[in-house]
C-alpha cells in the first residue's frame, strides 16, 4: 500500500503540471487563433441570437469594472448600517460573513434604497393611481446622456399631463434616480456587488428577465441572487414558483460568458432553436478565451478553469437526480411588479 501510494503521488506530481499547462495553452490558442476568431465572427454576423450575445458581452463583461463607480457606490449607500447589520448576523460564524453581507445588501437594496416602478407618478399632481401608458418615445438630449434605451410616456387621467419614464442603462444615473424595473435593479445591484469586491455575474434570460450571481468562497459555488425579489440561492423560483417558461440563461462577467440554463430551467423548458448547441458552446468558449487571454496570469486562468469544471460537474450530477442544494418555497408567483404585469408576462405562478 505504501509503494502504491508513492507511485500515485509521483504520477500526480507529473500529471498536474502538464494538465495545467495544457489548459493555459488552450486559452492562449483560442484567444489568438485567427481561424477560430474568423469562424466565431461569422456566426455572430449571421445569427441574431449570437449577435445579441456579442453585444451583451461587450457591455456586461466590462461595464462594472470601474473603480470610480465603485467609489461612488460606497459614498452613496449607508455603509455603516449595512456593516452593522452584517456584524450582528455573523457573531457566531465568521465563515458566513460574505454570504451575510450579500443577504444584507439584498435587504437594504429592496427595502431602503431602490424603488419598483409600474408607472411613474404624475409630474404635476403626483397622482399614482390613474396613469395610462400612452406611447414609447425616443430619448431627448438630456436623457441620451445616460445611455437611455427608450422612454415610456404616461398620461395622468386626472390632469391629462404627460410624464416620461426614461429607461436608463447608466448605473451611476440610476444611483441618483433609484427606481426602475428588473433591468435597472439588476444593473445597479451588479455594480454594488462589484463595489464591495465580490465576484459577480450578470445573468440575462432570453424571456425578458435579468438577475445576478455571486461567487461564495464559503459555499464554493455561484449563488443565485435576485435583487427584485430579495432572493438568495433560490434558482428554482423562476421555473417552479413563477411557472416561467424559459429557453436560455446566459451569465456575463469579466472572466467569462457561461450558459447557466441548467441551473434555472428546472421545468417549462422552451425549445432551444435560436442557435445550435455546438455554436452556443463555442461562442461561450470564444468570449471566455478572449477575456482570459488578456491581463490574467497563468495561475488565475487555471483556477478559473477548475471552477468552471466543478460547476459543470454539478450540473451533470443534478441532471441525474441528485438532491439539489435548494428546495422550493411555498411562495407562488413573482413578488415584484403589479399583478396585471406579472400575469401578462406569465410569471404569476399559474
Amino acid at each position: 500500500m505504501v509503494e502504491d501510494s508513492t507511485v500515485f503521488e509521483k504520477v500526480a506530481k507529473s500529471f498536474f503540471p502538464r494538465h495545467k499547462q495544457r489548459v493555459i495553452d488552450h486559452y492562449h490558442q483560442e484567444g489568438t487563433d485567427q481561424r477560430f476568431i474568423t469562424q466565431m465572427k461569422s456566426v455572430i454576423s449571421s445569427n441574431k441570437f449570437a449577435n445579441e450575445m456579442a453585444r451583451n458581452s461587450v457591455r456586461l463583461c466590462h461595464v462594472y469594472e470601474n473603480p470610480d463607480w465603485h467609489s461612488k457606490v460606497m459614498d452613496t449607500l449607508d455603509i455603516d448600517l449595512i456593516y452593522k447589520n452584517v456584524d450582528e448576523m455573523t457573531r457566531e460564524n465568521e465563515e458566513q460573513y460574505t454570504d451575510n453581507l450579500v443577504k444584507e445588501l439584498l435587504r437594504y437594496f429592496k427595502n431602503d434604497f431602490f424603488k419598483w416602478v409600474n408607472a411613474p407618478p404624475c409630474i404635476k399632481c403626483q397622482n399614482i393611481d390613474s396613469r395610462q401608458f400612452k406611447r414609447s418615445d425616443h430619448p431627448n438630449n438630456m436623457e441620451s446622456q445616460y445611455d437611455c434605451s427608450g422612454v415610456e410616456v404616461y398620461e395622468c387621467q386626472n390632469c391629462q399631463v404627460e410624464t416620461r419614464f426614461p429607461r436608463y442603462n447608466d448605473p451611476i444615473k440610476l444611483l441618483e434616480t433609484r427606481q426602475g424595473r428588473c433591468g435597472e435593479w439588476c444593473n445597479v445591484f451588479t455594480l454594488i456587488l462589484r463595489s464591495f469586491g465580490l465576484e459577480a455575474r450578470y445573468v440575462w434570460n432570453k424571456e425578458d428577465h435579468v438577475w445576478c450571481e455571486y461567487y461564495s468562497s464559503n459555499l464554493k459555488r455561484w449563488i443565485h441572487v435576485d435583487s427584485c425579489e430579495a432572493s438568495f440561492d433560490e434558482p428554482f423560483i423562476y421555473s417552479i414558483n413563477w411557472n416561467k417558461k424559459m429557453s436560455y440563461c446566459i451569465a456575463f462577467n469579466k472572466d467569462g460568458v457561461t450558459d447557466v440554463s441548467h441551473r434555472y430551467i428546472i421545468k417549462n423548458q422552451l425549445p432551444r432553436t435560436a442557435i445550435s448547441e455546438k455554436e452556443l458552446f463555442e461562442l461561450c468558449e470564444f468570449f471566455t478565451s478572449q477575456l482570459r487571454n488578456h491581463n490574467k496570469d497563468d495561475d488565475e486562468v487555471y483556477s478559473l478553469y477548475n471552477r468552471d469544471v466543478i460547476e459543470q460537474l454539478k450540473w451533470i450530477r443534478d441532471s441525474k437526480g441528485s438532491t439539489s442544494t435548494t428546495t422550493s418555497t411555498t411562495t407562488q408567483g413573482r413578488q415584484s411588479g403589479s399583478a396585471e404585469w406579472t400575469a401578462q408576462r406569465g410569471e404569476d405562478g399559474k
